[in-house]
């Protein structure tokens, strides 16, 4: 099988035209959460606690966006593959307007009541006034971000995956220097702590969202329209939109929910586990951008070519990414387990328990990598690529809900594991989702035509 992908042309080309600028705009978003974990480390043990944890808020936030986006994701690249450009544009105005309104809500909560927030996922007095500070501050970037979501996928549905990329490489140098700027006090600047990191934050994402609305202005290509036509209502089209759209958003809500969840049972095993949690995630979550990118590229070939009727090759194009979702993911579950030692120093003041304890997080996560990145390309990529909208939904709830959060539970309340082990037995809900999943998209019933 692996011979057979080296030797279409056609698969190849299509995956990397898309995968390899969106993996490395992952790379650059990633990178900004790994930033700011890393000036904050010189801060101390709770600075990092704190700040990890007001994340956790905008992650939940991010996973909202990431389930009104990718299921805008899968109208826009099936009425792109028909030639439907009317209703390309009015998937793009829906998907701006709910990413605004959830925006709005979440920067309203965080601002009055941070520190109710903060206080959610731990009992450290010290930690949640150092979260709430940040998370006040930080807020203000949600908005910019909503839209920057928005039409930063909408671009990469319609095949310019280019420009996303180079926005989220503009945010990303600006948020580096803005960060030592305002955490250190450097070019006369004030000295902020992690409340800099916040504003480095906040100004990466305007420029972000700035290029990208200049391109799609500027361009005028599949998706521009203008502004009026964008926030105008068409209740028809809604009702249309919001049935692929709210399952995936439900899907999103439910899994941040729980991994946020997750996040409270680390904060309960202490302050050096949810520091610990926090920083192996961090590195983790820089090398599972690869997954992202190929998930992203899957989910518009195949809409693409379920679009076009092109049936066969989209369930040809759906065992390949899988085939080839496993490979790369064995690969960095590797490079997490040989290096992840070596990385780690980079982190600086660590306290040898945070080290140890990172360590073997970082095992852990090495050891069922494969499994984390196939189900990615599963979920994200074939299922709801494909249409499969309901069938998605319900795997990801079971797992989440039934095998990952009670394991949690027995790990932390009853056994009272340290943060590798519990993070083990809440793997296995990745075996789960593995083991059901595959059938289904074998079977060919994941095939729908939504245009």
């Amino acid at each position: 099988m692996l011979k057979k992908i080296v030797n279409d042309r056609e698969f190849l080309k299509d995956t990397l035209k898309i995968a390899v600028p969106v993996t490395l705009q992952g790379f650059i978003a990633s990178s900004l959460n790994t930033l700011d974990t890393f000036m904050i480390t010189t801060l101390g043990t709770e600075a990092i606690a704190g700040v990890g944890i007001a994340n956790q808020v905008f992650f939940f936030f991010s996973m909202i966006l990431f389930g009104i986006t990718t299921g805008a994701s899968v109208l826009i690249s099936q009425f792109y593959g028909k030639e439907d450009y009317g209703s390309v544009k009015k998937s793009l105005g829906h998907t701006i307007k709910l990413s605004v309104l959830v925006s709005v809500v979440f920067t309203a909560l965080a601002l009055a009541i941070p520190s109710q927030i903060i206080a959610l996922f731990i009992d450290d007095a010290l930690v949640v006034e150092v979260g709430s500070n940040y998370l006040k501050w930080v807020s203000i970037s949600y908005t910019m971000t909503a839209l920057s979501f928005a039409i930063g996928i909408g671009m990469r549905s319609t095949g310019n995956a280019r420009t996303p990329f180079i926005a989220s490489l503009v945010s990303f140098f600006a948020n580096a220097f803005f960060n030592y700027c305002f955490i250190f006090g450097k070019f006369g600047m004030p000295r902020m702590g992690v409340a800099g990191a916040a504003i480095g934050t906040i100004i990466a994402r305007a420029l972000e969202f700035l290029l990208l609305a200049y391109v799609l202005v500027a361009q005028k290509g599949p998706l521009y329209d203008n502004f009026y036509n964008l926030i105008k209502s068409d209740l028809k089209f809604f009702s249309r939109f919001s049935v692929v759209v709210s399952p995936v958003i439900l899907e999103e809500l439910f899994w941040g929910l729980a991994q946020v969840l997750y996040n409270m049972f680390y904060a309960k095993i202490g302050v050096d586990a949810t520091a610990a949690v926090q920083v192996a995630m961090s590195i983790s979550n820089m090398l599972y951008i690869f997954a992202k990118g190929l998930a992203g590229a899957t989910t518009v070939i195949v809409g693409t070519k379920i679009g076009a009727d092109e049936i066969d090759r989209a369930q040809d194009i759906a065992k390949k990414s899988l085939l080839l979702g496993a490979t790369i993911g064995g690969a960095l579950g590797l490079i997490l387990i040989v290096f992840g030692r070596p990385i780690l120093r980079l982190f600086r003041n660590l306290t040898p328990t945070v080290f140890e304890s990172a360590w073997m997080t970082l095992i852990v996560l090495g050891i069922f990598y494969f499994v984390r990145v196939y189900n990615s390309v599963s979920i994200v990529g074939v299922l709801r690529g494909g249409g499969d909208i309901k069938f998605s939904f319900k795997l990801e709830m079971f797992t989440s809900y039934c095998v990952g959060l009670p394991m949690a539970a027995l790990a932390v309340l009853v056994f009272h594991l340290p943060l590798h082990y519990t993070l083990a037995m809440i793997s296995l809900e990745e075996v789960v989702k593995m083991l059901v999943s595959t059938p289904r998209i074998l079977s060919k019933k994941w095939i729908k035509n939504l245009t």
